[in-house]
């Protein structure tokens, strides 16, 4: 047991994982992070969840249109449980016709289908489409609204509140760069197919052709969705993705000055993230990384490890190393569950834990016999003496 966990503990010494602002990067790094002005950003690795550059991470803003992240989050949602298809006639209603800002320019009581619906929200930014799909999955704005709010509970968007589903400005309508972060993840993770349709570069309704106003889908070739966003409170926003051979990069800003500088930034961020940075998968699923003895059971040793691939952001150059801590917990009792919580690994930098996975029993052990249970008893009596 000792050497397979002295193994994993030498090999952890090459990796280097999340650090959470600009700041602590530039302590340890010599190059610099981008100057971005702008109110709030966040530069996230979209495997790995760390966040290699930021600025005012947990500051709360007004998210304006990138909002509908949230609600196609929901839609996707909806069609992948067959709670609605993509063929459903939705029914366009007077506030969704009447929906100011960006439009799909839907007529009130027509039947639109679903897919035409999301194609307004997603290339054309609808106002409008977004209320009649809020309507067509919930009844109403209103109860989406709790799903939105109950979503964002549930991925651990922790400083995010939505009040409409459209990101017009409200006193209770806010989220941070980080959240959006973790939201534009989720999204491309849980909906890959779905996710292909953001790099529609425009669509045609009603004899209207709209180009997506994402221009980095036509002036940066790395770049694949997600969405803009815009109102006179919070200025110009974004959440972008960008994929370069296995890494990608989800970038979010707010608070730009103008509609050139939020890509110039964004695209300014992802050449930061590419020249710096990598993604590697470090352990497979169900690899073996400890062998520890369970009491109890049936068998002696219960197999731990990961219940997923597990990827590390790394530095491409770096000679830091980062030490590991194995926290199993103590005195492991049969029965044990496959993917039972077992510890955790935190990863440790100056003294500091800068992050932590689970580990996961990698198979089921039953409870042994009365002769197991007799002599277990009498080990762990010495063990503790």
């Amino acid at each position: 047991m000792g050497s397979i966990i002295f193994k994993f503990i030498i090999n952890l010494f090459l990796v280097f994982y999340i650090f959470s602002n600009s700041a602590y990067a530039e302590k340890q790094f010599s190059f610099a992070i981008p100057n971005i002005n702008a109110e709030s950003y966040a530069l996230m690795d979209a495997k790995t969840g760390a966040i290699i550059a930021g600025k005012n991470l947990d500051k709360k803003v007004e998210p304006a249109s990138l909002t509908k992240i949230a609600t196609l989050y929901l839609v996707f949602k909806s069609l992948d449980s067959n709670y609605i298809s993509e063929d459903d006639y939705a029914i366009v209603s007077k506030k969704a016709w009447k929906m100011i800002g960006s439009r799909m320019f839907v007529e009130v009581g027509k039947k639109v289908k679903v897919k035409d619906l999301l194609q307004g929200v997603i290339v054309q930014s609808g106002n409008d489409a977004s209320i009649v799909l809020a309507e067509h999955i919930a009844g109403g704005e209103e109860f989406f609204v709790t799903m939105l709010n109950k979503l964002a509970k549930d991925i651990g968007m922790k400083n995010t509140r939505f009040e409409n589903v459209t990101g017009m400005p409200g006193k209770n309508h806010y989220t941070t760069a980080r959240d959006l972060a973790i939201l534009s993840k989720k999204l491309i993770e849980d909906f890959p197919e779905q996710y292909k349709r953001f790099a529609q570069k425009k669509y045609t309704y009603n004899n209207i052709t709209q180009r997506n106003r994402n221009r980095l889908l036509t002036t940066y070739e790395l770049s694949d969705g997600i969405k803009t966003g815009h109102t006179s409170s919070a200025g110009y926003c974004l959440a972008a993705s960008a994929v370069h051979e296995n890494t990608r990069y989800i970038a979010v800003l707010f608070g730009s000055k103008s509609s050139k500088a939020r890509f110039k930034y964004v695209k300014t961020l992802f050449k930061f993230g590419f020249r710096n940075f990598k993604t590697e998968k470090y352990f497979q699923k169900n690899q073996i990384i400890a062998r520890e003895r369970i009491w109890n059971g049936k068998e002696k040793y219960i197999d731990i490890g990961f219940n997923k691939d597990i990827f590390i952001t790394v530095l491409k150059y770096d000679d830091n190393k980062i030490q590991p801590k194995l926290n199993l917990i103590q005195n492991i009792n049969a029965p044990i569950k496959v993917n039972q919580t077992l510890g955790t690994i935190d990863f440790i930098k100056n003294n500091e834990i800068i992050a932590s996975e689970n580990i996961y029993s990698l198979k089921r052990i039953e409870e042994g016999n009365l002769y197991r249970k007799i002599y277990d008893y009498i080990a762990n009596f010495f063990i503790k003496e």
